[in-house]
């Protein structure tokens, strides 16, 4: 478990703000805005933080970073209130 902390711990303040805004640019992520991101404070809101509030939505978060066809994937299947749906189950 400690290695999939670490992988997130890899990425710089400034690029995980500029994923986060992609993800609102995607339409992945409904509840924030870009100034909400810019505004974010990372050390006082841990990234595992927000690493579980993708998850309680169904969304693996290190895996959206990391592979583009799961962005792709969830892209298309998130729903309105930015939760991970597949129509096809």
């Amino acid at each position: 478990m400690p290695l999939i902390n670490e992988k997130l711990k890899l990425l710089s303040c400034s690029e995980f703000r500029v994923f986060l805004k992609k993800l609102i640019d995607d339409k992945i992520e409904k509840e924030w805005s870009a100034d909400f991101i810019d505004n974010m404070n990372l050390v006082m809101i841990p990234r595992m933080t927000i690493r579980r509030r993708y998850e309680n939505k169904g969304i693996d978060l290190l895996k959206l970073i990391s592979d583009t066809s799961y962005y792709e994937k969830v892209r298309k299947n998130v729903n309105s209130r930015g939760s991970l749906e597949f129509k096809d189950k």
